[in-house]
């Protein structure tokens, strides 16, 4: 027992240890780690595409060139769609802030009497005081100009060929990969090798399905947003309905925000209780998604830690910016799936016999001892 204990004390310092210098590893690296890890979980997503393919009789080079081909196409055609919206709403933005600044400022105005009246109780308190300067500053929003995307270009331009490299290397060797990993983790054990091999492939397959449904249920949400921003007569109902299609992939954080923003859209083109419809529209449609819709269509199988996930999601935001709050679920997601998966039947029976032999061993020398 004191070896037990000894060794216990020294593995947690070495655990806190190895968690920091990862995280820290993970941080400065993220250059090159967010592309290559945003490219993996792609390719984990796109893998029963490859076995589509290598059953129609493709080499797997060409299969695995069809499918990156098929996904950057695919993604250059999305940017080519956005850009024409992205830039109106900038060409808008600075309108959009100057009806904003006079919403805020009449609403400083109705609080202008309780303003008054916390000046006088400060001058009754402190009658030497001077007051701060009051005067209003005029806000501006600073635009990202040409130079700035010029300056940026190499940096998006390397981070795309890393993601390119890495997805289609991953595409094509997935499964020399997974064998490597199986016989490092099961050693000799040929039996222990095929169970490994085959837990990477389930989780593979399990989160691809996972992401298509989610995708699919994402793009349903967006659509029956732009509808109703379309009956509420808010301006751009496309790029509201895009924006909420692509923040619903990141739980709890991606949908606060952007019922934050359509709320201040809301204030913008609208006047009193109709300025709170269309975020209300929104809340009620992502509530019904969350609780109703998808665990109907996920199914409990791949149901998550609400803490697990809402923690997943602050610790790569902090390390990777807004690429980290995309990969953030479908890596917690593939780990848990992977560990549960790699799991003996008998290791939680196993487990709890040692530790109930242990306890009896324990309770065996404290009543020798008494």
């Amino acid at each position: 027992m004191p070896q037990v204990l000894a060794s216990r004390s020294i593995s947690v310092p070495l655990f806190i240890i190895a968690a920091i210098l990862t995280t820290a590893s993970l941080k400065a690296g993220a250059y090159f780690l967010a592309p290559t890890v945003l490219a993996l979980i792609t390719g984990v997503i796109l893998s029963p595409a490859i076995g589509v393919f290598l059953s129609l009789g493709l080499p797997r080079a060409a299969a695995a060139g069809t499918v990156l081909a098929f996904a950057l196409v695919s993604l250059t055609m999305l940017a080519l769609l956005l850009e024409p919206v992205l830039w109106r709403a900038l060409d808008k933005l600075p309108m959009v802030w100057s009806e904003l600044q006079e919403t805020l400022r009449q609403f400083q105005d109705a609080l202008r009497g309780l303003n008054e009246m916390t000046e006088d109780v400060k001058d009754a308190i402190n009658p030497e005081g001077e007051n701060g300067d009051n005067g209003e500053g005029e806000g501006s929003v600073a635009l990202p100009s040409a130079m700035d995307a010029i300056a940026l270009a190499p940096t998006i331009a390397a981070q795309v060929m890393i993601f390119t490299g890495v997805l289609f290397f991953f595409l094509f060797t997935r499964d020399s990969i997974y064998a490597w990993a199986a016989k490092a983790l099961g050693g000799r054990n040929r039996e222990a090798q095929e169970r490994y091999k085959a837990s990477l492939v389930a989780a593979e397959h399990m989160v691809s399905r996972y992401f298509i449904t989610i995708t699919l249920i994402n793009a349903c949400l967006g659509l029956a947003v732009t509808a109703a921003m379309v009956m509420l007569g808010m301006a751009s109902p496309i790029l509201w309905g895009l924006a909420a299609f692509a923040v619903n992939f990141v739980p709890y954080l991606g949908p606060a925000i952007f019922a934050t923003v359509l709320l201040l859209g809301g204030i913008v083109a609208f006047d009193g209780i109709m300025s709170v419809v269309p975020m209300g529209v929104y809340l009620c449609m992502n509530v019904t998604e969350g609780q109703f819709v998808t665990p109907s269509l996920v199914g409990r199988t791949l149901k998550m830690n609400p803490l697990l996930i809402f923690l997943s999601l602050v610790f790569f935001l902090w390390i990777w910016g807004p690429l980290g709050g995309f990969v953030a679920i479908p890596v917690l997601l593939w780990l848990l799936l992977v560990a549960d998966l790699m799991k003996p039947d008998d290791e939680m029976r196993e487990a709890a016999e040692r530790r109930q032999a242990l306890d009896e061993e324990a309770a065996q020398k404290v009543a020798a001892n008494e």
